[in-house]
């Protein structure tokens, strides 16, 4: 049967040739998105839904997202204001952590909290030193990774012939911007154990190609590196742009790249990027958000470990014997 409708969620990160593609796929498309958050890169600040006539867009006003009289919330609409500048906004950070505790104004970053939530930075060589500083921090050793070491998978390198076992990863939860964390090697050379942040059945063993990039160095360094499999970069941070589409319970966000970002007096489709930044960043946090606002690292009070990743007991299924 033909598919006749479709539902894609977060479309601002949706370029014209994926629209175009589903366009092919599907007669009738339902599109959901947050016109201030970041468009792909390449397309200038344009989203695909930019172009739609009023008829055929709903705009919601309010994001439901969190409960009613969230500070977090109260900040990210603060940022449609026409007139606020980043002095501005990061005064208001400031009076929020003042009244509430579900907002922080951080003096440096905490490396406890980077094994378990990425640091959130506009700029990539700022993302490669935290992972750096972390690192050491933890005395974790160049040439490999250290049992509770956070990773991103960065997408599955199979074959067409593979397919079979692709399906099997995705299915499991390891699909591109899932979060996983390093357990130990796999009994089979390439492989790594991992456990996948909220998976039904999180703990798996993957050919794995694992890229560390170190500061002032083009290649990165592959500990791992299987000749196919998933691909995975460090998690302790992760640019604003990768972390669009996902949310944890603590978010760390580095204000001095989005400090950067209001200097360089970008704009993308009239929106100060710094203001798209600071928007998708802070509405990433669930619970608690920590403003960091010096380039500075707290030294970690507690050595890396995987004791906090506990696993419930997989469910029974019954089986039937298919010639009885």
């Amino acid at each position: 049967d033909p598919l006749d409708i479709g539902f894609v969620d977060e479309s601002s990160m949706l370029d014209e040739k994926q629209f175009d593609d589903l366009k092919e796929i599907f007669p009738t498309l339902v599109l959901f998105g947050d016109p201030a958050q970041l468009a792909p890169v390449g397309q200038s600040g344009e989203m695909v839904f930019d172009s739609f006539g009023d008829a055929t867009k709903c705009v919601l006003h309010r994001i439901h997202r969190q409960e009613t009289d969230n500070p977090i919330l109260d900040l990210a609409h603060a940022l449609g204001d026409e007139s606020l500048g980043f002095e501005a906004f990061e005064r208001m950070v400031e009076d929020a952590a003042a009244r509430d505790t579900r907002v922080v104004r951080a003096p440096r970053v905490d490396a406890d909290m980077m094994a378990r939530s990425p640091v959130l930075v506009w700029r990539n060589k700022t993302r490669i030193r935290l992972i750096h500083a972390f690192r050491a921090a933890h005395g974790a050793p160049e040439d490999s990774l250290i049992p509770g070491e956070p990773l991103i998978c960065d997408g599955i390198e199979l074959p067409l012939k593979h397919r079979k076992r692709r399906i099997e990863l995705e299915a499991k939860g390891l699909i591109k911007g899932a979060q996983a964390v390093y357990l130990g090697d796999g009994k089979r050379p390439g492989f790594s154990r991992l456990h996948l942040i909220g998976a039904e059945d999180p703990r798996i063993s993957v050919a794995s190609i694992v890229k560390i990039e170190k500061p002032d160095e083009e290649e990165p360094f592959i500990p791992y590196a299987a000749t196919m499999g998933a691909a995975f970069l460090h998690g302790a941070a992760v640019t604003i742009h990768k972390a669009q589409g996902s949310q944890w319970p603590d978010v760390q966000v580095f204000a001095p790249d989005l400090y950067a970002a209001a200097r360089s007096g970008r704009v993308e489709a009239g929106i100060p990027l710094w203001k798209r930044l600071a928007y998708v960043a802070i509405t990433r946090a669930e619970t608690r958000l920590h403003w960091v606002t010096r380039y500075a690292l707290a030294r970690p009070q507690v050595p890396l470990g995987i004791d906090d990743l506990t696993v419930a007991p997989a469910p029974l299924t019954l089986e039937g014997d298919p010639d009885a």
